[in-house]
């Protein structure tokens, strides 16, 4: 792999390493709200857990939105400028970024309409299994940006 920008600081490299933290602690909240929702039980029983996932689904859209900004701001921007293979990965990692925003504002739209479905069962057996799917799409990503930050370093 080829070396960072010389402008690049390890101070930065560590703040987005706590972000990573913070996010995938809250993406284990966000799975363990959806996990405690229980398809199989009376719907009503449920939405307590469902509110939960409301409330973690609105903080994850601001706080993962917040991160992609700023990483592509102090990370991204640098290493694209570093070398031709750096700039692959950047432009690789950027088409995550944008996939994942959109299936995240998907998502989180579909939770705010969850009240106006015809079939409040249905929506949330589906809205458990997206949010699943995103949640680890999320993690198995910033889990390839960790080792990539890691051999950069």
């Amino acid at each position: 792999m080829a070396a960072f920008a010389p402008a690049f600081s390890p101070d930065i490299i560590e703040e987005i390493h706590r972000e990573h933290e913070s996010l995938l602690r809250g993406l284990t909240e966000f799975e363990r709200a959806l996990d405690s929702i229980d398809c199989d039980s009376e719907t009503f029983a449920n939405l307590v857990a469902v509110g939960e996932v409301v409330f973690l689904t609105r903080r994850l859209v601001f706080q993962l939105l917040e991160h992609f900004t700023r990483e592509e701001g102090t990370i991204l921007a640098p290493l694209a400028e570093a070398s031709a293979e750096l700039n692959d990965l950047v432009e690789k990692l950027r088409r995550e970024h944008e996939e994942l925003s959109g299936r995240m504002a998907i998502f989180a739209l579909a939770v705010e309409e969850l009240d106006s479905s015809d079939d409040l069962y249905d929506a949330i057996w589906q809205m458990k299994e997206q949010g699943k799917g995103l949640a680890c799409a999320i993690i198995e990503h910033t889990a390839r940006e960790e080792r990539k930050l890691a051999e950069c370093v």
